[in-house]
């Protein structure tokens, strides 16, 4: 008998539930991977999985456990791959096709499923909270007090160091950062090391260190969210807490409020009307679409963000709030159109803080009240110099 762990994004070796399990309780290990056709990924998302993936493999070797990539429908692969004895364990996920996928996998193999995707178990958080707003979640985790461990990877794995830039980076990018379980672990030692302590008040800034970047590890699995906070708790330990490292605390809180918010609502978050009740009707103008997509809309702070996120894959959270609400609340436009345009090119997309984010911005969401950006004054905020649409327009746009 085989025990076959089943990789989804959840791409390391480290606090990896599934996988250690599956070595403790069975003599041979496999590993698959079924890749989803690209389709409109865009090819900074599709490069960023790339790179991740070939760090697992190594890292999984030193296991002695391979990995094999297939591509196809996530049951008609593993059917080929699984033999009828074998065991697939594998990560709870988050989003309704991932959870159809799972009850699938359930019905046709013997299965053993785990959950480090979050912060807490499941039976942590009681559901009540997640019908709340924010701010009741964040102050029940805080009463409470408790997260999960993070567990070791299953013996020892000596993580290649990569490269401090991918090759070939656009010299522009906020994230010139390669895929990988190393990389990931590499970018928070260095991030809790110094700029930690400054981000609540750089974190509205375009530059690299200016916010942590974490996300995109932590959007396809290459670091675990518990050992994010449970290194961050340690350094706190050792050389203080203040205002900023409870501001990437908080972050982390905000990202488990997304994901148990979408479990406890199943599909809702996909609807034009998101989690509110009756049902809401958006325009749909390709034209303005496009210009928006393109970075042509005339309104130079949301273009010069629409160009990073093109040519790079990567915008910072205050961009996507900027882009988010003029699309919806300038334009007029459906949200979930936005919301599938950054589906298909963020580096760190992540299907509940995407959905959830979109949602927040178009008043649909777990929130009390509909925020808007006004460009101009985001703009005078924070790029008074315009030294950010100097980086990603051309002089003769940039006048207005």
């Amino acid at each position: 008998m085989t025990g076959v762990v089943w990789y989804r994004n959840d791409l390391r070796v480290d606090d990896h539930e599934a996988l250690t399990r599956a070595c403790n309780e069975q003599n041979t290990v496999r590993a698959v991977f079924i890749q989803q056709e690209s389709g409109n990924r865009g090819e900074q998302q599709v490069r960023f999985e790339q790179e991740t993936l070939r760090f697992l493999r190594e890292h999984l070797g030193q296991l002695g456990v391979e990995l094999t990539i297939l591509q196809g429908e996530t049951v008609e692969q593993l059917t080929l791959f699984v033999q009828p004895e074998d065991v697939v364990y594998f990560h709870r996920m988050t989003g309704e096709y991932e959870a159809r996928q799972e009850n699938e996998v359930k019905k046709h193999f013997t299965t053993q499923m785990y959950e480090t995707q979050t912060l807490h178990l499941r039976e942590d958080i009681g559901s009540d909270e997640l019908k709340r707003v924010f701010t009741a979640f964040r102050k029940r985790v805080e009463y409470d007090g408790r997260f999960a461990e993070p567990i070791e990877a299953p013996g020892e794995v000596r993580y290649i160091e990569p490269p401090q830039t991918r090759a070939g980076y656009d010299p522009r990018t906020a994230f010139p950062f390669m895929g990988g379980e190393s990389a990931g672990l590499d970018r928070l030692a260095a991030y809790l090391e110094r700029p930690v302590f400054t981000y609540k008040e750089t974190r509205n800034g375009f530059d690299v260190d200016d916010s942590s970047k974490l996300s995109a590890w932590l959007a396809n699995g290459s670091l675990s969210p518990r050992r994010v906070m449970a290194e961050l708790q340690r350094t706190e330990r050792e050389h203080g807490a203040n205002e900023s490292t409870y501001w990437l605390y908080f972050e982390l809180l905000w990202r488990d409020f997304f994901h148990l918010t979408m479990r406890e609502t199943g599909h809702r978050l996909f609807r034009s009307n998101g989690l509110k009740d009756g049902r809401l009707t958006w325009k749909t103008d390709q034209a303005a679409i496009d210009r928006w997509i393109a970075g042509e809309t005339g309104e130079p702070f949301v273009d010069a963000f629409m160009r990073e996120i093109k040519e790079t894959g990567w915008m910072s959270n205050r961009g996507r709030q900027i882009t988010a609400s003029y699309l919806i609340h300038d334009l007029k436009q459906d949200w979930r159109i936005g919301a599938r345009y950054f589906e298909q090119h963020l580096i760190d997309y992540d299907v509940a803080s995407n959905y959830g984010n979109w949602a927040y911005i178009a008043g649909v969401g777990n929130a009390t009240r509909t925020p808007r950006f006004n460009p101009e004054f985001q703009q005078q905020k924070y790029d008074p110099n315009r030294a950010f649409i100097r980086r990603w327009m051309s002089s003769e746009t940039t006048e207005k």
